[in-house]
């Protein structure tokens, strides 16, 4: 398997690999609906990593998809797996609602430009109902998309601690079956206030810690395939909303062999949302502890490169990295920031763009996260040019929290390259294609490739895009009528192969190093 998948999802609904070209087709087919689905990280009394809720909603909309397919056309964005995290002692990885609004609003416009009519929110977590009822709304009036919610509980499963004793342990089976462990026993439940504040755990219920019993996992695989074809009925009732009868459901037409998607987990035990609560709390207190936090980015790449280039570069060189590492360095990855500030990308379909404001927001909540979970040493892994605006001063501003010590990691590898494509092989060109070919092949577009720079090296005058003594603040429609600025037929497997392999040992390198100057 690639370490390009950004999440577990079926293979012909995936936003970010479709190239910005061919949007106008995917919005444009019956029954069209753009699917956003959100998370959160949680003890739930269950024993279970804290992504357990991602591991069973992914699941279920993957199951579902295949069988939508049938009827309707959902194309699935990149997960969201930030928001409200009300419980500090229980929920991890959050923002506060405001934002989270602003971040799903920002989404929506991706969609609706995308030429969308349709979104279509699908949550697990039971602290997200009334946020996105509210953001739902909002989208629904600021974006004229219509807006449709569906949640975990209504499937039949649920995470709420304050639900069905039998619906929380099928939900438990269910997660313990699809990531492969045993769930751990859980603290004690501990509440306050309860005739005032019903439900303020500052742990949950606990569920039975230990294997899963046969009967129970018959049970949890008997209420999965009931929940995915109720979601996939769901489904195809919003997309067929207002837009007369849905078709006869029918087998899905032959398709080209697809890539399978994988269980999306590509750092494997150093993905902080794969620890229990009890490891989580205790990862950052390790002599050394270093987090690394991915920023990247979904917009255009040319007519050759999927919308998701820049976060599954980021994805698949940090992967090669940690692989290069002793198994015992404490070296850990926080749940990836995947849209990112792209708004010179926003007028080509597919390009998902945060705000300024909205990005530092979302970032600087992960790190100070990152910080009351005891890690001194974090690391901004980003992979998308447009974010470091934001970042350089971020990073300036969160000095002051105490002992932190915040910044980028970046590789010192150098690709051999010409002067003219070092100088102006900035986006889609050369670098990018070549890693891509390496990563995931199966989503270049190789007949698609072609060469346009955005300037000379020697082009009369100083003013310059990047680089010079006058620059441009530009769009990228400013410089490339084809979203591409550099030289992507110069491209090879091989090439991409290498420049993977040398950037990997540099990240590894740099790793170790931060990891070194903590004991």
């Amino acid at each position: 398997m690639t370490m390009t998948w950004l999440a577990r999802a079926h293979p012909d609904c995936c936003w970010a690999h479709l190239t910005t070209t061919e949007f106008s087709a995917a919005a444009a087919r019956p029954g069209a609906i753009a699917v956003l689905p959100v998370s959160g990280h949680a003890d739930h009394g269950m024993g279970l990593p804290v992504d357990a809720e991602e591991a069973v909603l992914s699941d279920l909309l993957t199951e579902a998809c295949g069988e939508a397919l049938a009827t309707c056309a959902p194309c699935v964005l990149p997960p969201l797996r930030f928001g409200p995290s009300p419980h500090p002692a229980s929920t991890w990885f959050g923002l506060d609602a405001v934002t989270g609004r602003d971040l799903v609003l920002e989404l929506a416009r991706g969609v609706r430009f995308a030429g969308f009519a349709k979104l279509l929110i699908v949550s697990s977590n039971p602290w997200h109902r009334e946020w996105l009822d509210a953001a739902a709304r909002d989208a629904r009036v600021e974006t004229g998309l219509t807006v449709y919610r569906i949640h975990l509980g209504s499937l039949g499963l649920d995470f709420h601690p304050a639900g069905s004793t039998s619906i929380r342990q099928g939900t438990q089976a269910l997660a313990a079956a699809l990531l492969d462990v045993v769930p751990a026993p859980s603290a004690r439940q501990e509440s306050s206030d309860e005739q005032f504040r019903p439900g303020n755990w500052s742990q949950p219920p606990p569920l039975f810690g230990g294997p899963i019993g046969e009967n129970r996992a018959r049970a949890a695989a008997q209420v999965r395939r009931q929940a995915a074809e109720r979601l996939a009925r769901l489904m195809s009732e919003a997309a067929w909303h207002g837009r007369g009868t849905p078709p006869r459901a029918t087998p899905p037409s032959p398709r080209p062999p697809s890539e399978p998607a994988p269980r999306w987990r590509p750092y494997g035990i150093r993905y902080l949302g794969a620890l229990t609560a009890e490891a989580l709390r205790s990862a950052g207190q390790r002599p050394g502890a270093v987090a690394v936090l991915p920023t990247g980015a979904i917009e255009q790449h040319g007519p050759h490169l999927p919308v998701g280039v820049d976060a599954m570069i980021g994805q698949g060189l940090l992967a090669r990295a940690l692989e290069e590492l002793d198994p015992a360095l404490p070296v850990y990855v926080a749940p990836p920031v995947l849209a990112g500030k792209s708004n010179e990308h926003a007028d080509w379909p597919g390009t998902l763009t945060l705000s300024h404001r909205t990005f530092a927001a979302l970032v600087e909540a992960q790190v100070r996260q990152l910080h009351r979970l005891g890690f001194r040493r974090v690391a901004l892994f980003n992979t998308h040019g447009g974010n470091s605006a934001v970042l350089v001063p971020l990073i300036r501003d969160l000095q002051q929290l105490p002992g932190l010590r915040l910044g980028m990691l970046q590789s010192a590898f150098k690709p051999a390259q010409s002067p003219q494509e070092a100088a102006y092989g900035f986006h889609a060109g050369e670098w990018e294609t070549s890693l891509m070919l390496a990563l995931a092949p199966g989503l270049v577009r190789r007949a698609r490739a072609l060469c346009h720079y955005p300037a000379q090296l020697d082009d009369a005058g100083e003013l310059r895009p990047e680089g010079s003594a006058l620059t441009l603040a530009w769009t990228t429609r400013d410089l490339a009528p084809q979203g591409v600025m550099g030289d992507a037929t110069l491209s090879t497997p091989a090439q991409g192969e290498a420049w993977v392999h040398g950037a990997a040992l540099s990240l590894a390198e740099r790793l170790r190093q931060l990891a070194a100057a903590g004991t």
